[in-house]
C-alpha cells in the first residue's frame, strides 16, 4: 500500500517539484495551496505525512500546524516544515510549531525523500 504525502505551499512550482520527487519514490500526493485548503483535505482519508511551507496567504503553516494537533485523527501525524528565510532560527519553529522537522527551504529538495522514508516508511 501506498504511503500518502500532503504537499502544502502556495507556489505550484514547488509542489510540483516536490510532488515529482516523492511519487518517483513512490508515495501518492496531495496538494494544498494554503493551509486552508490543506485543511480541507483532512476530513477523514488516509494521510501519513504533512510537507508544508511556513508563509503562505490565507492561512500559513504554523497556524494549519496548530489545527492539525487538535484534530482526533490527525494530531500525531508527521509534519515537515520548510522555511524560506536563511536567518531562522530553525530550533525555535522546531520548539515552537508543533512541525516533527523544520527545514531551510533551500535544503528540502536535498532532504525529502530520505526524510519522508525515516518517517513513514
Amino acid at each position: 500500500m501506498s504511503r500518502t504525502v500532503l504537499i502544502v505551499d502556495d507556489s505550484d512550482l514547488v509542489r510540483r517539484i516536490l510532488g515529482f520527487t516523492l511519487k518517483k519514490e513512490g508515495y501518492t500526493t496531495l496538494f494544498g495551496a494554503d493551509g486552508k485548503e490543506a485543511l480541507a483535505l483532512l476530513d477523514g482519508r488516509d494521510v501519513d505525512l504533512i510537507v508544508s511551507d511556513l508563509n503562505m496567504p490565507v492561512m500559513g503553516g504554523l497556524e494549519m500546524i496548530r489545527e492539525i494537533r487538535e484534530m482526533n485523527n490527525y494530531r500525531f501525524m508527521p509534519i515537515v516544515l520548510f522555511v524560506s528565510d536563511a536567518g531562522a532560527d530553525v530550533s525555535h519553529f522546531i520548539r515552537t510549531s508543533g512541525a516533527t522537522i523544520v527545514f531551510d527551504k533551500d535544503a528540502i529538495k536535498e532532504k525529502l525523500a530520505s526524510t519522508v522514508k525515516k518517517l513513514i516508511g
